[in-house]
């Protein structure tokens, strides 16, 4: 029996519209956000639309202008938008040539998967736009005016518009050179991405609201059952869970999905399995038309709901900062300090598998999802072996997991943070070996434990600022 085939974005049949289902999910604001284009071609049409309006305005609009148009011959306002757009076209380069600068500079010194936050920054998405606007405009106006017949001066809208947008312009040139200075200090880049990523922690826990508390364990699968099945090579991008429910619900099925968030699938690798209900094996067709959108895969990950990434791309500059090519241990600390602000949010909230029932509270939809456990694992790990022969990276490891030990609600969290301080602790003193740190590190490793059972964390040592 074939199975249900997860969906890559875009590929939503049109027997299965893809709003036609409450969902988690607003395809249309994602792709708005994530198309890079969509806005400069928003910029040129109305760049185009104001030309043709300014040039020529309308009675009652040229009634309103004339008292704020330049007075200006046809030859004039041509030569005046040419300058323009020179001017525009020059700001331009310039800030193309400092993006490429900082794009080259923050891959090679940070993590290439950083450049995400550059691309969709106020900057890039405000400040190309609009000196797309004003060229478009420009060229529009000036090719206009040939047509408009009179050598007279007269109020010309489309000028004052035009130095309007020039200002603008210069002033979005000023904010994009800011913005990028602020970008390409350390100590903003990763806190960027700590506010970031506790965003997307707290919208996906809003979307736990209604899930089943305590959580049931899933139940063993049926000889019934048939696979879910991915249909493209990507990564899961994001699961629509409300639709799940209402497909589970309107077809009498249990579904259970088995990747999470930001891991990868391969085409026809079993990602979940359905257990049907009330209709038969027959229908299995229409089972999958109507799951298939709410799995969503993508060519890359991003953070809009992939919390992981987030955690990932700053464990990524702290490797980066350790390695012997930098050897810079106070960005490690840096980000180890916002790892530790994250995961204590993380701590208090509503992590793991998740359990969506119907509106008469019987299971429909099994998610799996990343625990506590596993955001310290992947906070730490890596950066521990990395920098266990760091004391101040060491030092902030262990203020890390005492922090969110002392926090965690659930006892086999801080059960997993005194096992990972432990391993924190061992890590250190084999790297430490016949060092004067071997003793410190140890001393301090014991008073971090001691204070998962309620004491104060240990003072940090002079190297740990």
């Amino acid at each position: 029996m074939a199975g249900a085939r997860a969906l890559t974005r875009g590929e939503a049949r049109p027997g299965v519209p893809w709003r036609s289902r409450p969902g988690d999910l607003n395809p249309v604001a994602w792709w708005v956000h994530h198309t890079l284009w969509f806005l400069p071609v928003v910029g040129a049409l109305l760049g185009a639309l104001l030309g043709v309006l300014m040039v020529r305005p309308p009675g009652l609009l040229a009634t309103v202008l004339r008292g704020v148009a330049w007075q200006a011959s046809v030859q004039e306002a041509r030569t005046m938008l040419s300058s323009v757009l020179g001017i525009a076209l020059s700001s331009l380069s310039i800030v193309l040539s400092l993006s490429m600068l900082v794009v080259q500079n923050a891959a090679g010194q940070y993590s290439p998967r950083l450049l995400r936050l550059y691309l969709h920054s106020a900057g890039i998405r405000v400040v190309i736009p609009m000196f797309v606007a004003t060229s478009v405009f420009c060229l529009v106006a000036a090719q206009l005016f040939g047509f408009v017949p009179g050598a007279g001066r007269q109020p010309r809208p489309a000028l004052s518009l035009a130095m309007l947008l020039l200002v603008l312009c210069e002033a979005s040139l000023i904010f994009q050179v800011l913005e990028t200075l602020q970008f390409m200090r350390v100590e903003n880049l990763v806190r960027r991405v700590g506010r970031d990523t506790l965003r997307v922690a707290q919208r996906m826990e809003a979307r736990r609201q209604n899930d089943l508390a305590p959580r049931p364990a899933p139940p063993p699968s049926s000889s019934t059952s048939w696979p879910l099945r991915a249909r493209a090579n990507g990564f899961v991008a994001d699961v629509d869970g409300r639709r799940l429910v209402a497909v589970a619900r309107e077809l009498g099925l249990v579904v259970h999905l088995d990747v999470t968030i930001g891991e990868p699938v391969t085409r026809g690798a079993v990602v979940g399995r359905v257990e049907p209900g009330v209709r038969g094996p027959a229908e299995s067709r229409e089972v999958a038309e109507a799951l298939l959108p709410a799995l969503l895969l993508d060519r890359w990950r991003d953070l809009d709901s992939d919390v992981a990434l987030g955690v990932r791309q700053l464990v990524d500059v702290a490797i980066k900062a350790l390695s012997p090519g930098i050897n810079d241990p106070y960005t490690a600390v840096e980000v180890v300090d916002q790892l530790t602000f994250l995961l204590c949010a993380m701590s208090r909230m509503q992590l793991g598998p998740r359990v969506l029932p119907d509106a008469s509270g019987h299971p429909r939809v099994f998610l799996h999802a990343a625990t506590l456990q596993d955001y310290v694992s992947l906070a730490t790990d890596q950066i521990l072996r990395y920098g266990a022969g760091e004391p101040a990276v060491v030092v902030r490891l262990l203020r890390l997991i005492g922090e969110v030990g002392q926090r965690a609600r659930r006892a086999e969290d801080r059960h997993a943070a005194r096992e990972t301080l432990r391993q924190i602790q061992a890590e250190a003193e084999r790297a430490l070996t016949d060092t004067p740190w071997q003793e410190r590190i140890r001393g301090h490793a014991q008073a971090a434990e001691r204070a998962l059972e309620g004491g104060p964390l240990p003072a940090l040592p002079a190297i740990g600022f």
